[in-house]
């Protein structure tokens, strides 16, 4: 009898002991295979087409082939259901899955293609389009592919349109050169965050009416907020109204037009020179016309002459 209760404790002990060796055990496996290991990001930076287990997770006790890159696709997309599954089923762990359910792998951010001066040439270009123009980050992302001998181009140009010049995100070209100066062509995309000074009518401004300092505001606004037409003159005055436009709107090209030096059929001194001799006389003007623009005009005879506009009310017979 005492043998054999002394057997149930025996029992019992091991029993015991075998729960807190697997206790113990799964305890270490929780702490070795953390969820701080595995977490799943949207993005990864690759130079194989093979991914293994520690290229997204270094923390990884284990390690082993998830799936194969295409070798003719840079920028290869993975449903993350896809990443998690084998991960689940051979190490049996948790990921927190933070990608927004598609990870990108992404073999092209190893390429040197001088991303520093490509973003450094396109920051000039949008700082000359305007007059006050302050860039906060400027992103960029090749969306063409690169040929296998890369290596022996380097870095030419950049190619952007007036129009994307007008957008925060758009797409350009970037040129590289080799040695034989052959030229390669690599499309981009481009994201600017940035902020830019436009012109706002103060107040309700009508069609015809010239505008003046206190017709229009100067104020700063966020670059993806602005029409793709807006002025880029340093000030208004002088220009006239083409349209009418309304208390607090954001003043564009379109709504203004230049106060011409001379109009159509305003009177004129014209002018003509034969060396040191120059002779005057009265004049209407046909159309209008800038300084240097040519224009018609008439004198008291009607006699049609071709003319250069050189001032205000005054032009000089060709």
């Amino acid at each position: 009898m005492v043998e054999h209760n002394l057997a149930k404790v025996g029992v019992a002990s091991s029993n015991l002991v075998s729960r807190s060796m697997l206790f113990i055990l799964a305890f270490f496996l929780q702490f070795a295979f953390s969820n701080d290991n595995f977490i799943l990001k949207d993005h990864y930076c690759v130079q194989n087409d093979t991914i293994y287990l520690k290229e997204l997770f270094p923390k990884a006790k284990k390690n082993f082939k998830l799936f194969k890159v295409p070798h003719n696709i840079n920028n290869y997309k993975v449903p993350s259901v896809d990443i998690i599954s084998p991960i689940k089923n051979i190490l049996g762990v948790e990921v927190d899955d933070i990608s927004g359910g598609v990870v990108l792998f992404d073999k092209r951010c190893n390429l040197k293609y001088e991303k520093k001066k490509i973003i450094d040439v396109l920051k000039s270009k949008f700082l000359k389009q305007y007059n006050y123009f302050v860039i906060k980050n400027i992103d960029i992302k090749p969306i063409s592919s690169f040929p296998k001998d890369f290596d022996k181009y380097s870095f030419s140009g950049i190619k952007i349109s007036n129009y994307n010049l007008h957008k925060s995100r758009g797409t350009f070209s970037v040129l590289y050169k080799d040695e034989k100066d052959r030229v390669l062509r690599v499309y981009f995309k481009f994201k600017i965050v940035a902020k830019i000074a436009v012109f706002k009518a103060k107040n309700n401004i009508t069609n015809g009416k010239i505008l003046y300092l206190n017709d229009y505001d100067e104020v700063v606004v966020k670059f993806d907020k602005i029409p793709t037409d807006i002025v880029r003159f340093k000030t208004l005055d002088g220009y006239v109204a083409r349209t009418y436009i309304r208390r607090g709107k954001i003043i564009t090209s379109y709504m203004i037009k230049r106060k011409k030096l001379i109009r159509k059929k305003q009177i004129v001194t014209a002018v003509v020179k034969n060396g040191a001799l120059s002779v005057e006389f009265t004049a209407t003007a046909l159309n209008g016309g800038d300084k240097g623009d040519e224009i018609k005009i008439m004198n008291e005879s009607r006699k049609i002459f071709r003319a250069i506009v050189k001032d205000r009310d005054l032009v000089e017979i060709k």
